[in-house]
């Protein structure tokens, strides 16, 4: 039976939804015809709920001993090159549900992981964040990241950090393929890439041709420091969007418009130009990159352009906090940026046929109410995951912050 949920939208009374998809199948004026599931009176707000287009969540384990004043190689240096190889599948869920968890307290239903510690674990470690995601209601758009490449002239931690993280671009193949049979309507899987200083000319090729066959949006962090533009001139005479135009030109790839690229700080014009004549989209983590001090995106070249863009938060140990609202208005105020034009972060996204981000018939039912500002309930494909402000998974979540702060109080002393 479709539910019912009756509250004030737009101009619009009461919206349907698909019980079995999660989809919505209609909004209405006027009175619903039968009793509603859940109703929403005078003082409430419904709204799409908020899309975090970029997250490593499993950085969330790394919250309690992180410096603000860390740059981007200290930040590695003391976080993921000093942990990575002790990661197991039970700190992965743990730090996973810890910021799935304050995704959903900060209204954002949805949520795109770049996810790279694989452990040569096969999917055991990826498999914990896709439990993480079910077990405290938020939707998960996972990105498989394959990371092939090891700097062997790196510190010890580094370069073992780096092997933890490899696969062949033919396993990464073969084990995003087998993550297929874990998607539900709340989970999908893509194939996804880290960087050119971290991918090999071939895993990209491959990676982003596999996205395409697939029907993926395929993540790639692109020039979040001056390290990639360097990496790309060295080796192939041109910038790193350059590079992938080449690419496209010279039928290496099929298509680019499935790419999103994130960071994207050091960027020419030329490249934010090719960005929007091939179709591709890009994903600011405006606050980590000024907290790690890796530079600032020119967010309005790329509004300028009409490139579409998305707001990500990236690590929560390297952010502010997971608020996709909170990105926004720094955003805002970063770059004097008018409503109209802070509307432009709130796009729709949609892959492997599910569209999330806006409230329409055929949508993802992914809801949010508020009350006096603040998220007073959310749903997630139709189905409640927050009422009167609390989420309904709050003891898990509550046991996973425990075990994150127990870990480290033994590790301490």
């Amino acid at each position: 039976m479709d539910i019912v949920i009756e509250g004030k939208y737009r101009e619009y009374d009461y919206l349907t939804v698909d019980s079995f998809t999660g989809k919505i199948k209609s909004l209405r004026k006027g009175r619903p015809p039968r009793e509603p599931e859940y109703t929403f009176g005078d003082g409430f707000v419904l709204s799409a709920g908020d899309f975090n287009a970029h997250s490593h969540p499993e950085q969330s384990i790394y919250v309690e001993i992180v410096d603000k004043s860390w740059d981007l190689a200290r930040w590695c240096r003391e976080t993921i090159y000093k942990y990575s190889v002790e990661m197991t599948a039970e700190m992965v869920y743990h730090g996973c549900v810890r910021a799935f968890g304050r995704m959903l307290a900060y209204g954002e239903t949805s949520v795109m992981v770049s996810f790279y510690c694989h452990n040569k674990r096969g999917n055991e470690l990826d498999l914990a964040v896709i439990k993480a995601a079910q077990d405290v209601g938020i939707r998960l758009f996972f990105g498989r990241m394959n990371y092939d490449l090891v700097n062997r002239q790196a510190y010890p931690e580094k370069m073992a950090s780096q092997l933890s993280y490899y696969e062949s671009p033919e396993d990464a193949e073969k084990n995003f393929i087998d993550l297929l049979k874990y998607e539900t309507e709340t989970v999908k899987v893509a194939p996804a890439l880290h960087s050119f200083h971290a991918n090999t000319l071939d895993a990209v090729i491959r990676g982003i041709n596999l996205g395409a066959g697939y029907g993926r949006k395929v993540q790639f962090h692109l020039s979040e420091d001056e390290g990639d533009v360097k990496i790309c001139l060295g080796n192939y005479g041109m910038r790193p969007v350059e590079v992938l135009a080449d690419l496209k030109e010279t039928g290496k790839v099929s298509a680019l418009d499935h790419l999103l690229l994130s960071d994207c700080v050091w960027t020419s014009r030329r490249e934010k130009e090719l960005i929007k004549e091939h179709g591709m989209s890009v994903v600011f983590n405006g606050r980590m990159n000024e907290r790690v001090k890796a530079g600032t995106a020119a967010v309005r070249e790329y509004m300028e352009l009409g490139v579409p863009i998305y707001i990500g938060t990236d690590g929560e140990a390297s952010n502010e906090d997971l608020s996709i609202d909170n990105e926004r208005k720094w955003q805002r105020e970063k770059h004097d940026l008018s409503k109209e034009e802070e509307r432009m972060l709130q796009m729709p996204f949609e892959m492997a046929g599910v569209s999330v981000g806006e409230l329409e018939a055929g949508s993802a039912a992914d809801i949010k109410v508020c009350k006096d500002g603040k998220p007073h309930a959310l749903f997630v494909g139709g189905r409640l995951v927050m009422k009167h402000g609390k989420l309904l998974s709050k003891d898990t979540v509550e046991g996973s912050e425990n075990f994150i702060k127990d870990m480290w109080q033994r590790r301490t002393g």
